[in-house]
């Protein structure tokens, strides 16, 4: 079996992909229902999040995810985190996931943007 850093990290991969082509479905089952997102413009719920991607037509820049980690919480769920640039912006990531009848789903994700002081060069 993978190690929990890459079986995570291809699971984020596919919602970078599915976000970028607005498919809904995807996230419908990648979502657990009390899934929350939090990023600079604040806070929105599972159905927030379904709604943005419905409602929101734009494509993602390419981007680039680097530097990923985890951080096991038991047997059960888990933090990934990794810092992500596209557009000429950089922010830090960090996914919450807990696994329920033996899939990953993710229940917490945010985005903080790096200040120009602690934003990696290219």
């Amino acid at each position: 079996m993978k190690d929990l850093l890459t079986v995570l990290l291809d699971i984020e991969k596919r919602a970078w992909e599915a976000a970028d082509t607005r498919d809904v479905e995807f996230y419908r089952d990648y979502l657990a229902p009390e899934a929350l997102v939090v990023s600079p413009p604040g806070i929105l719920s599972r159905e927030g999040i379904l709604e943005d991607l419905t409602q929101n037509p734009h494509e993602l820049p390419a981007y680039t995810l680097r530097d990923p980690k985890v951080v096991p919480l038991g047997e059960e769920s888990a933090v990934l985190v990794y810092t992500v640039s596209f557009g000429g912006q950089t922010l830090f990531v960090s996914t919450a996931y807990t696994r329920n009848d033996g899939r990953w789903r993710a229940a917490f994700h945010q985005r903080t943007p790096a200040s120009p002081v602690t934003e990696p060069a290219d």
